[in-house]
């Protein structure tokens, strides 16, 4: 899970006073809910009746015939995941609904890796997908929930504690560099010998725009896979070992996939997601922080990846060599300029 990135105000009530604002009835007047910038910045696309927001995400291999023709391979892939929710989570909790969209009529949506594991209360859940979950609000943030295969428990949660919106017109060529940077649009501004990817005399629809999110996680999130072989997709995950039971016979480990030989000392046990647990003290070498785990169930031993509580997502980005501390959203308007644009 590309992995999106929302919970609810505090409602102020404005009571009419004697004589001024008041219906005939003596009723007070309805509560207007209240919400943050980041709240009405989000609104603005993330309504479905706004279009939703949308995710770009791509890879393409594309070689050159003799007479200099592009050929995009098979196996390419030029997509977004659009979700929306029908009303202000100002309100309560609204329902978050995911879909894909290719941009590109030449190419089909990729197939999509199985469905992530996730540990709760000593139960491995699977991920819904498409992506399911409930938006609201929390102060002046959004919180997202997002739901198992099951349509209801909880696997992990989201903060988006700022979300700035920018407007964008004129050529898609000329737009902010941190779109061709930091998003996949970045895919189609390069050139083959001499020749582009999209139109770079198309212009953004108007009312386009994009959403930059920061991100963080909501209470400690534990994901689970296959230890060794056999490769598995439901809920019964392969452990390292039925062999041995508890962690303490189980280290030293020799980790093929981190690349390193795990001491009991390398980490702390606790008490993770409802089971027993082994945590490592150091970070694995991936962009969002998180840190390996193995725990104990049912006599056996297997492995997961912690995200703490609090960590803000970060992206890797082709060619930087800083991290990325946030998430680019097209609006509709723009999604839909994108697909126009393109050559392929």
């Amino acid at each position: 899970m590309k992995i999106y990135p929302c919970t609810v105000t505090l409602l102020t009530l404005a009571l009419a006073g004697c004589g001024g604002g008041g219906s005939s009835s003596g009723a007070p007047a309805p509560s207007t809910p209240v919400v943050s910038d980041a709240q009405k910045n989000y609104e603005s696309m993330a309504l479905s009746a706004n279009g939703g927001l949308h995710y770009l995400d791509g890879s393409l291999s594309i070689s050159t015939s003799s007479s200099g023709a592009l050929t995009v391979n098979p196996g390419s892939f030029f997509f977004t995941y659009d979700s929306n929710i029908p009303l202000s989570a100002a309100g309560g909790p609204q329902l978050l609904s995911e879909t894909y969209t290719t941009l590109a009529s030449t190419l089909p949506l990729p197939k999509f890796s199985a469905a992530g594991r996730y540990l709760v209360n000593g139960n491995v859940y699977t991920a819904a997908g498409p992506t399911q979950g409930s938006v609201s609000y929390s102060g002046n943030n959004i919180l997202t929930n997002f739901f198992a295969a099951d349509g209801k428990t909880v696997i992990r949660s989201l903060l988006d504690s700022s979300v700035t919106a920018v407007g964008l017109s004129g050529l898609i060529a000329s737009s902010p560099t941190e779109l061709f940077t930091n998003s996949s649009l970045g895919i189609i501004t390069n050139t083959i010998n001499g020749l582009s990817l999209y139109n770079k005399q198309a212009s953004w629809q108007p009312g386009s725009a994009y959403l930059k999110i920061v991100r963080q996680s909501v209470g400690d999130t534990l994901s689970v896979g296959d230890c060794v072989l056999p490769v598995t997709t439901g809920v019964n995950i392969t452990p390292c070992t039925n062999t041995v039971s508890t962690l303490e016979g189980f280290f030293p480990h020799v980790s093929s996939t981190d690349g390193l030989t795990y001491q009991i000392t390398d980490g702390q046990i606790v008490t993770l997601a409802g089971v027993r647990a082994w945590v490592s003290n150091a970070a694995l070498k991936v962009a969002t922080p998180e840190f390996r785990v193995y725990y104990q169930s049912n006599g056996a031993i297997y492995r997961g990846a912690l995200l703490r509580d609090g960590t803000q997502l970060q992206l890797s980005v082709p060619g930087a060599t800083t991290l990325q501390n946030f998430y680019i959203f097209l609006n509709g308007a723009a999604m839909q300029s994108v697909k126009s644009a393109v050559n392929f």
